[in-house]
């Protein structure tokens, strides 16, 4: 589940369902619309995708593993055919849905009762949802019309964003004898506008001037909103050159929220002054600088010599679903990400993990080594729903009794590698081999692969395992 308040992130459903009616089937398909252009939610609808022959049952494997969430839609068919009945109309791919469905509550019940939602659509009965999905006591959600307000309960587990937020705990002062307390807020005053990174703003560090550029900024408020959180990429300007990562706090209101977010920021810039020199994939750091409410910190963003500029991230090397990636290309992948283990194990040395590795976050050299470009959450204290939402490790989600740690950079890099292999990333529902999407993958390094994706934390290899394995490979044939 996604950290309340991200913007821009839209989590990616499919709609699962039996065709019961023409009129029932109407209802789900102006659901599935409902969803993407009335709350902005990435829905998936099977009828969307009848525009050629295709194989429905791996188009199905593939919506149920890559899906975040997967909205079941109460009907009698839907009820009888998830509880084990037979299919009535043509065909057995709800029958193969409603068996996945089954075989995931019984490996993984928790995660299984966050993924799975049971949806009750204009004219439906809760009476209909399926007995496998325990309605009784997990709950389901009724949608009476097709508005934001009468979808907010649905919307709200979607997105991960409480009614009501747990307030930050202040400090407790009792009051004098015979006095009443007295609350005082302090407004923060207007940071320098030489300093906020804006797209198109130049921004004054250290002596550096720097545009800000449009490609990598984004925006946020933090947990408690006391705080908004910015990053971006930035050229210098002459005389000076380079490009330079930077991240940003501006503190609106003194809470303790607001300011762990700048101590982690002066946190990482410590960690990163210490690892500077022990492996060339690790960020280089820039500095740190503090100016009345704001917090920055800078690292350099690597540069590439063929491009003449700013080095582009592993976001630009996924390929499209069911692209086959050539044994040159798959060599290179390996290798770059086994120097990208060597850096995050300098890391972990250093007692601490990134727990947010994303294609976004790791720039390719020229010579094929992969970069970072800051060290992630690992100055950052562990929280329920962190890192990112499609490489995000099972015990980073929301309700799970599992520590973060080195194991969650294990899963990280696999899932990661995983997304540039394949063209989609892992999903911890339905876990399949990556042999199956990748034949020519060498034996040892699928093996090695599949662990890392473990559910469990302790079952994965560590670091060292992952090194040699993605590192010697078999000579390509001529």
């Amino acid at each position: 589940m996604r950290n309340p308040g991200t913007v821009g992130i839209s989590p990616r459903v499919y709609v699962s369902y039996t065709r019961d009616s023409p009129e029932h089937v109407r209802s789900v398909r102006e659901f599935a619309a409902f969803l993407r252009t009335g709350l902005g939610v990435d829905a998936e609808h099977d009828e969307w995708h009848a525009t050629e022959r295709r194989d429905w049952i791996a188009w199905t494997v593939d919506q149920l593993r890559t899906a975040e969430f997967v909205l079941a839609i109460a009907s009698p068919e839907y009820k009888r055919v998830a509880d084990g009945g037979r299919q009535r109309t043509e065909g057995r791919t709800r029958e193969l849905e409603a068996a996945m469905l089954r075989d995931n509550l019984a490996r993984n019940i928790p995660e299984s009762t966050r993924r799975v939602l049971p949806v009750v659509l204009p004219g439906g009965r809760p009476e209909d949802i399926p007995d496998c999905l325990c309605p009784s006591s997990q709950g389901y959600y009724t949608i009476p019309r097709f508005t934001r307000d009468a979808a907010e309960d649905l919307l709200r587990v979607l997105s991960g964003a409480p009614l009501h937020e747990k307030p930050p705990l202040g400090t407790f002062t009792p009051p004098m004898p015979g006095v009443d307390p007295v609350v005082v807020v302090h407004r923060a005053a207007a940071p320098p506008t030489d300093r906020v990174l804006a797209v198109g703003a130049v921004v004054d560090l250290g002596g550096v001037r720097r545009l800000v550029d449009g490609q990598h900024w984004s925006e946020h408020p933090n947990r408690d909103h006391a705080a908004v959180c910015r990053q971006a990429r930035a050229s210098a300007l002459p005389p000076d050159d380079g490009s330079a990562w930077l991240r940003q706090v501006e503190v609106r209101q003194p809470t303790g929220a607001a300011d762990a977010a700048v101590a982690a920021l002066a946190r990482e810039h410590e960690i990163l002054t210490a690892l500077d020199g022990r492996a060339p994939e690790l960020p280089r750091p820039l500095g740190f600088f503090r100016d009345g409410h704001l917090a920055t910190l800078a690292t350099r963003w690597p540069s590439s010599r063929s491009l003449g500029g700013p080095g582009e991230t592993l976001a630009t090397d996924i390929p499209a679903v069911g692209e086959t990636v050539d044994p040159w290309r798959m060599r290179q992948v390996l290798r770059g990400v086994a120097g990208l283990c060597g850096a995050l194990a300098a890391l972990h040395a250093a007692g601490a993990a990134h727990r947010n590795l994303t294609p976004e976050r790791i720039v390719r050299l020229d010579d094929g080594r992969l970069a970072l470009v800051d060290l992630g959450l690992a100055a950052s204290a562990p929280a329920p729903g962190e890192g990112p939402g499609r490489y995000r490790a099972p015990e980073q989600r929301r309700g799970s009794s599992r520590r973060t740690g080195a194991a969650t950079d294990v899963y990280q890099v696999a899932a990661v590698t995983h997304h540039l292999l394949t063209g989609t990333p892992p999903s911890p529902a339905v876990a399949l081999p990556i042999r199956v999407r990748v034949p020519a993958l060498p034996d040892g390094v699928a093996e090695v692969l599949d662990a890392a994706l473990a559910a469990d934390p302790a079952a994965r290899p560590a670091l060292s395992a992952l090194i040699p394995a993605l590192s010697n490979l078999p000579a390509i044939p001529a």
